[in-house]
């Protein structure tokens, strides 16, 4: 699709006031798609309570002093378990769980290379261990290894079917249930290796010891793969401290302490971002948005939640929060013929006296927007990194025209003529891939000019992701999406093209869901040593936290279902 033209670079724009640039006349009444959002359900407590609360009896400083000694601890324990490959590989495996490894990555790196090394494409290393074999090629996949799946086929029957004994092996299971994950299209001993663990998991929960069933529950809900990092290091801490024979004392005191230290951190930035979006008035101003900057915060949160992260972090929930902005203009408020003034207005970043008609809301809309860019742009320029902002801007400028053409459909009343028609506008209009590209906006590692051309091209994985966001999204909105005019779902797609019912074209998403993870999960092996690892894992964790916020509902848009989920990370302190 062509676009106009860019227009001025963003340094240019000087609008700086959220009154309306023009008074409209009063008109008739406009009949706009009113979505109804229910408000924030967090209101102003970041704001009136900044701090955390702490079980803890010592000061922050020593907190800080305290997890550089353990951090000394555990780089012994890893070059001590150099000589024991198991021993290694469960330490590595608890250190990424509990959510400390980023303090080790170079230890890591160094192990996972020498394991790598150790293999052979029919073997691994000797050992009939399901466990340590299916763990092996996790951890080795994980770090974007191509370890052969053809491994498991030697735990396999003449009949070609997972051996009976491995029935009763419920940490082979729970194993080989998470390595399974990282299949890729026609691994069909990974599709079988599901099957057959989750089954046999699901049996044997009643015949288990109550901390087992922890694990396997923990699991089964949501494999490794694909879960939210900070979350699973604060739901693992204590299934790790009650698994004796697992458990080291250093590496949980470790855990509990650097999350803690992170947890006050994320504290003070949901309320920085809080004040911020208060300041805007946008929520007051604009009652058709949804009111949700802790959900976007804990979203971003999901992408990188290290500290040195802080600067990027807080840019990408400003931009999520535009593009939620962006989304709400142009489903749930403008009609067409101010949507196409307000798509024009973004493509050349600016509103002219020709635009006087636009609604007042639009108008404010308009401004924040270029206000936030104006205000991210001097945040990376300090850095000397004007390409990340300006093809950012051009993919922001990409999606304006996106959302235009979704609300000529639905205006028209469109009906795509096939699924593939369907989704080939509707997976570009989630701006997941705008996300992706945004993350490296204020991270410190050098972003080659070619990577980002790369990202602005729409490349495979940015449909991967792009696919599971809007299939998980349609899959749980559908019945609210009814409620009111809108585009075409990719369930009702499927209903037309296959026939189904309801239900059986839900299931037909959720396969599809599980073909873009896997379609996903050989991009990342295809793109090591193409693209830089650390842009990689943005699409990942940006599809994991599709799992996190949509798995069961729209966490999203209705936010109730995450409120726990987010109260675990900012508001409840952890059990030291």
């Amino acid at each position: 699709m062509e676009l106009v033209n860019s227009g001025p670079p963003l340094s240019v724009i000087t609008i700086t006031t959220m009154e309306p640039c023009f008074k409209i006349a009063k008109e008739d009444v406009v009949v706009r798609p009113i979505a109804n959002f229910h408000p924030s359900l967090w209101g102003d407590y970041f704001i009136k309570n900044p701090s955390l609360l702490s079980t803890h009896q010592k000061s922050e400083e020593w907190m800080k002093q305290r997890v550089q000694e353990l951090v000394k601890d555990v780089k012994n324990l890893l070059r001590e378990a150099r000589g024991s490959m198991r021993e290694g590989m469960q330490l590595i495996d608890a250190l990424q769980r509990l959510g400390v490894a980023y303090h080790f990555e170079h230890e890591i790196s160094e192990a996972l290379s020498f394991i790598n090394s150790t293999s052979t494409s029919h073997h691994s290393y000797g050992d009939d261990d399901l466990r340590f074999v299916a763990l092996r090629f996790r951890l080795l996949r994980q770090h974007l290894y191509d370890a052969p799946s053809d491994v498991f086929n030697q735990f396999k029957d003449d009949e070609g079917n997972f051996k009976e004994e491995l029935k009763n092996d419920l940490k082979g299971l729970l194993s080989l249930y998470e390595a399974a994950y990282l299949g890729m299209p026609e691994e069909h001993v990974l599709d079988e290796a599901i099957e057959f663990t989750r089954n046999n998991l699901m049996s044997m929960s009643n015949n288990i010891e109550p901390w087992l069933v922890k694990q396997v529950a923990h699991a089964l809900e949501t494999p490794i793969r694909r879960r939210m990092s900070r979350l699973e290091a604060r739901l693992y801490i204590p299934i790790y401290e009650e698994d004796i024979e697992a458990k080291n004392d250093v590496v949980l005191e470790l855990a509990k302490l650097d999350f803690h230290l992170l947890q006050l951190l994320h504290r003070e930035e949901v309320t920085k971002i809080s004040i911020w979006w208060y300041d805007l008035g946008l929520a007051r101003e604009l009652k058709f948005i949804r009111d949700r900057i802790v959900e976007l915060y804990f979203w971003i949160l999901g992408v990188y939640f290290e500290p040195q992260y802080s600067k990027g972090r807080m840019m990408l929930v400003k931009v999520i929060t535009m593009l939620s902005l962006m989304d709400d203009i142009y489903d749930s408020y403008g009609t067409l013929h101010e949507l196409q003034q307000f798509t024009l207005a973004i493509q050349r970043w600016e509103l002219k006296q020709d635009d006087a008609q636009l609604d007042e809301k639009l108008q404010l809309g308009f401004m924040a927007i270029c206000n936030t860019l104006k205000e991210l742009e001097d945040q990376v320029l300090q850095d000397g990194n004007r390409c990340r902002i300006d093809t950012f801007r051009r993919e922001l400028e990409k999606v304006a025209v996106i959302l235009l053409e979704e609300a000529k459909w639905r205006a028209e009343r469109y009906v795509p003529l096939s699924l593939a028609e369907h989704l080939d506008l509707s997976r570009k209009t989630t701006s997941y891939h705008v996300l992706a590209c945004a993350s490296l906006l204020g991270i410190g590692e050098e972003v080659p000019k070619d990577t980002l051309e790369w990202i602005a091209s729409f490349p495979q994985i940015s449909k991967d992701i792009t696919n599971i966001c809007r299939l998980m999204d349609d899959a749980v909105d559908s019945e609210f999406e009814g409620e009111r005019e809108h585009v075409i779902t990719t369930i009702s797609c499927c209903m037309k093209k296959y026939g189904d019912s309801w239900e059986e074209a839900k299931l037909r998403i959720l396969g599809m869901v599980e073909n873009a993870w896997k379609d996903m999960n050989r991009e990342c092996l295809r793109l090591n040593n193409i693209i830089p690892s650390y842009v990689l894992v943005r699409f990942v964790n940006l599809a994991c936290m599709m799992e996190t916020m949509y798995r069961n509902s729209d966490g999203y848009t209705e936010s109730a279902s995450l409120k726990k989920t987010i109260s675990l990370l900012l508001v409840e302190p952890i059990v030291m």
